[in-house]
């Protein structure tokens, strides 16, 4: 499978770090160029749903956000236009040394499983389906956050883009949002890549709008899409076990 590289062409650090540690491994990569949100220039960034993002967030979305969601979505594209599962990952990351070994196990499995995420995840809801020679494939009933690294077939980049037609919510939490996309997301341990050390580009999160209309919009959304999710969840699980 091939490797793309999430990256802002001016992060030449992170750049010059993501070459090292995969070329040190024998592992070739394209570079996917990322948007740059604060110039709000690219298209893909008029996507954004400002009403929803308050209502998911409680607060608007940060233009780093914005910007990681539409490289994320060139890397979806990439997938579809060569018709064939690809590895993405973003620039701030730390190589495992048995990268390959765990990539070529997957393999055999993305085919049917769709997408499957490379690097550490925490989560007390999963269960283990397959075992691979050098990595054990898991399906994740809690979605965990972070998009560093992952796996991902043509036909569930064709279910993201289609469900990307606004940018609801930053791209992390829309995986997770499983309604939305109707595509099982798996996890692998041992991972394949860690996240790496270095401080995040998108900025403060924290700040919040602090309304009680939206403290209510939220909490109600938060209750139903918990509710909507397990289920939906619940039922790919049965009905992708044995496939």
């Amino acid at each position: 499978m091939k490797t793309f590289v999430i990256s802002m062409p001016t992060s030449v650090e992170r750049r010059k770090h993501v070459t090292d540690s995969l070329s040190s491994k024998g592992i070739a990569f394209e570079f996917i160029d990322a948007v740059n949100g604060r110039e709000n220039k690219h298209p893909l960034l008029h996507r954004y749903d400002r009403a929803h993002y308050i209502i998911n967030r409680g607060r608007e979305a940060k233009a780093g956000e914005l910007g990681c969601y539409a490289s994320h979505y060139l890397a979806w594209e990439k997938a579809c236009e060569l018709n064939e599962p690809i590895v993405v990952l973003e620039d701030d990351l730390t190589v495992q040394d048995d990268f390959v070994q765990i990539i070529n196990d997957c393999e055999q499995w993305i085919s049917k499983k769709g997408f499957i995420r490379i690097e550490p995840w925490k989560t007390k809801l999963f269960t283990k389906i397959q075992t691979g020679k050098n990595t054990n494939l898991y399906y994740l009933f809690k979605i965990p956050q972070c998009t560093t690294g992952y796996i991902i077939s043509p036909k569930c980049a064709k279910a993201f883009i289609s469900s990307s037609q606004q940018f609801k919510m930053p791209v992390d939490l829309f995986l997770r949002h499983t309604y939305l996309h109707r595509q099982p997301i798996h996890g692998v341990m041992p991972p394949a890549v860690k996240t790496g050390t270095a401080p995040s580009i998108i900025g403060d999160r924290a700040q919040r709008i602090r309304t009680p209309i939206i403290a209510l919009k939220r909490t109600i959304y938060r209750i139903s899409t918990f509710c909507i999710v397990a289920l939906v969840n619940a039922g790919m699980f049965i009905k992708t076990k044995y496939t």
